[in-house]
C-alpha cells in the first residue's frame, strides 16, 4: 500500500476534531473557571527551548486567567513520560501539555507502542510557536553553501558527520530528511541531548549539527557556519540565511511546531478559555520581544489550527521515517 501523507493528515484532522466535539460540557469548567492553578507540563529537562518557551506562555497566561500556570518539567524516554502523565491525568482542564512536533510527530514515528493515542488521548487546545532549526557546521567543513556541501559529501561518503540529541530527536529527522532528499550519507553521531552535541561540534569532533537561534552568537563569532535554515520561511534571528528551499533542497521544510493541549474530555468551555487566554498572552510586548531573541514565531490560532498541525506532523514524521528506514523503538 502506498504511504499518503495527505490522506493520513485528514483522518487524523477528523479524530482529533470527533474527540473535542465529544468533550462533556461540565458545569464546573463552566462557572468561573479556573478556580486554582494549572499544571503546564513540559515533557523536557529545564532550559532547553521548549522549557524557555512553556515559561514564557505559562507568565502571561497566568495574568490573563488569575491563576498561575505553573510549569512542571516532566522530561524523559524522548519526552513519552511527561506525555503519558498529562494523557491519564483529570479532564478538568488543570493539567495542560505542552506539545511540539517531537512528542505529536517524531516520537510517535520512532515507537512501536505507545501508552497512550498521540490523537485520541488529547484535546487541542491552541498553537503557539514555530521555529526552524539551522544547519550549522564546524568552519573546517570545506564548503560554504548547501550545494558546495552536498557536492563534498557525495565525493567524500561517510566523511561528514552530524550530531544530535539522540535517535528520534528533530535533529535525528532532520538529518535523514536531508540525507534522503540530496542523496548524500552523512553520518548521525548520537549524544543524550543537544548541548554535548554541540560542544563537540563547536571542538572540531563532528562536522555539523542543527541548532537553534542560541547559536546566532557561535555564528557571528565564526565559531560555527550557517548554511540553510529548515523552515518555510527565513529565520528573523539570521535574515541573511536562506531557507533550504532557496538553498536549492526544493520542498524542504521541516519547522517545529508548539502548542497546548489538555487531556481528552477536558470541557470545551475550559478549552475555550485556556485557548483565548493563550492566544492573549502572545500579544504581550515583553513576550514577542522575547520570542524573537530566541527565533521563535507567534503561531496563535484555534483549536482546530493545532490539530491540523498535529495531524501534519504525524504524516510528515512518519513518511521521513518510512523514506529512511529509522527503526521503531
Amino acid at each position: 500500500m502506498t504511504f499518503d501523507p495527505r490522506r493520513t493528515a485528514r483522518r487524523t484532522v477528523l479524530a482529533i476534531a470527533a474527540v473535542s466535539l465529544a468533550a462533556p460540557l461540565a458545569a464546573a469548567a463552566q462557572d468561573g473557571f479556573p478556580r486554582k492553578p494549572i499544571r503546564l507540563v513540559v515533557p523536557y529537562a529545564p532550559g532547553a527551548i521548549t522549557d524557555i518557551a512553556a515559561r514564557l506562555v505559562a507568565e502571561r497566561m497566568s495574568a490573563v486567567l488569575g491563576q498561575p500556570v505553573i510549569v512542571d518539567n516532566r522530561g524523559g524516554a524522548g519526552t513519552r513520560i511527561g506525555v503519558q502523565a498529562v494523557a491519564t491525568a483529570v479532564p478538568d482542564g488543570y493539567t495542560l501539555l505542552y506539545v511540539n512536533s517531537i512528542t505529536h510527530g517524531s516520537m510517535p514515528a520512532m515507537s512501536k507502542t505507545l501508552p497512550f493515542d498521540p490523537v485520541k488521548s488529547f484535546a487541542p487546545v491552541a498553537p503557539l510557536f514555530w521555529y526552524a532549526n539551522i544547519f550549522l557546521c564546524h568552519p573546517s567543513v570545506p564548503a560554504n553553501t548547501i550545494q558546495e556541501l552536498v557536492a563534498y559529501a557525495k565525493q567524500n561518503p561517510g566523511k561528514l558527520t552530524n550530531a544530535t540529541a539522540g535517535p528520534g530527536s528533530g535533529h535525528d529527522f532532520l538529518g535523514s530528511l536531508f540525507n534522503t532528499m540530496t542523496g548524500v550519507n552523512i553520518l548521525h553521531v548520537h549524544y543524550k541531548g543537544g548541548a554535548p552535541a554541540l560542544q563537540d561540534v563547536l571542538a572540531g569532533h563532528v562536522s555539523c549539527i542543527y541548532g537553534d537561534g542560541n547559536a546566532r552568537q557561535m555564528v557571528d563569532a565564526g565559531k560555527l557556519k550557517a548554511f540553510a535554515t529548515a523552515g518555510p520561511a527565513r529565520d528573523p534571528l539570521f535574515p541573511t540565511v536562506p531557507t533550504m528551499h532557496e538553498a536549492g533542497v526544493l520542498d524542504f521544510s521541516l519547522p517545529i511546531n508548539h502548542g497546548i493541549a489538555a487531556p481528552a474530555g477536558t470541557p470545551a468551555a475550559a478549552v475555550a478559555r485556556l485557548n483565548a487566554a493563550a492566544n492573549e498572552a502572545l500579544k504581550h510586548p515583553q513576550l514577542l520581544a522575547r520570542a524573537r531573541e530566541l527565533g521563535l514565531t507567534i503561531s496563535a490560532g484555534t483549536p482546530e489550527r493545532l490539530a491540523q498541525l498535529i495531524a501534519l506532523d504525524l504524516a510528515r514524521f512518519a513518511k521521513i521515517a518510512a523514506d529512511a528506514n529509522i527503526p521503531k523503538e
